[in-house]
C-alpha cells in the first residue's frame, strides 16, 4: 500500500485489513511528505492576531535531541481555533466501507486541572482525528474560515473525524514557568467508518478543537490508523 507520496509503513492483512503507521520523529521523514497544516474556525479578519505556525521541527524543552515533530500552533483569539494536519492515503480497496481505529502520538506542554481563559489550557483543547474521500481545506463562507468536512465542533466529533482525547499533560505545572514538554498518546474508542469511492484513496486527519482562548502549540510525533473492511 503506497502512503504519503508513496512512502510510510502500512501492512495488508489476507483479510483486507490495512494498518497505516507513520513516523515524523526523523529529521528527513519520508512520512511527512504530502502533509499539509491548516486552520479553520476563525473569522478572515482574524488572520493578522492568530499567530499560526506550522512546520517539521525539532522537538521542543526537555524532549530536545529526541527527533521531530509536525508542529502546528495557533493563538486562540476566536475562542474556537481548530488546527490540524493532513496528509493522502493512496491504494486502499475501492467502494468498500471500513472501520478505523486511530492511535495519536504528539508533544504538548499544556497542563491537566488549571484554569483558563474560556476553557483550561488542557482539557478544553480536544484533539480530533479522521479519514476521508476529500482533501480536508478551509473555505471562506460569509467571512469566516470553516472546514469543508464534518468534523463536529469543540467536545462533540462529527461524521469525518471523531473525538479521541485532550491535550493535557501530568507533567506541567499551571504557571508559565512550570510548563514542561512530554509526549502523549490517545487512542479512539469506537471505530471510525471510512467508505472509499472508486479511486481507493483518502485522506487521513489530526486536528484540535480549542475553547483556550491563549496559545497552543503541539509536535505529532507519530499516527497509526488501523483499517477493516465491514
Amino acid at each position: 500500500m503506497a502512503l504519503v507520496a508513496g512512502c510510510g509503513g502500512s501492512d495488508g492483512g489476507g483479510d483486507g485489513s490495512r494498518s497505516i503507521a507513520l513516523d515524523f520523529t526523523a529529521e528527513d521523514a519520508p512520512d511527512a511528505r504530502g502533509w499539509e497544516a491548516g486552520f479553520a474556525d476563525y473569522a478572515a479578519e482574524q488572520d493578522a492576531i492568530m499567530e499560526f505556525e506550522s512546520g517539521h521541527e525539532p522537538l521542543p524543552g526537555a524532549l530536545a535531541g529526541e527527533g521531530h515533530g509536525l508542529l502546528v500552533g495557533a493563538t486562540n483569539r476566536s475562542d474556537d481555533v481548530f488546527m490540524y494536519w493532513t496528509g493522502p492515503v493512496q491504494n486502499l480497496a475501492p467502494e468498500t466501507s471500513y472501520s478505523v481505529r486511530f492511535t495519536v502520538e504528539f508533544a504538548t506542554d499544556s497542563p491537566a486541572g488549571c484554569a483558563g481563559i474560556g476553557g483550561p489550557p488542557g482539557e478544553a483543547v480536544r484533539v480530533k482525528s479522521g479519514i476521508t474521500t476529500v482533501r480536508p481545506e478551509a473555505e471562506l463562507v460569509g467571512g469566516d474560515w470553516r472546514m469543508n468536512i464534518d468534523k463536529g465542533n469543540q467536545s462533540t466529533g462529527g461524521t469525518d473525524a471523531i473525538l479521541i482525547g485532550n491535550v493535557a499533560n501530568g507533567e506541567s505545572g499551571c504557571s508559565a514557568g512550570e510548563r514542561v514538554w512530554a509526549l502523549k498518546t490517545l487512542q479512539s474508542d469506537g471505530a471510525f467508518v471510512l467508505n472509499t469511492d472508486a479511486d481507493g484513496a483518502a485522506w487521513l486527519t489530526v486536528g484540535t478543537d480549542s475553547g483556550f482562548e491563549g496559545r497552543t502549540e503541539l509536535y505529532y510525533t507519530r499516527i497509526e490508523a488501523v483499517l477493516e473492511p465491514r
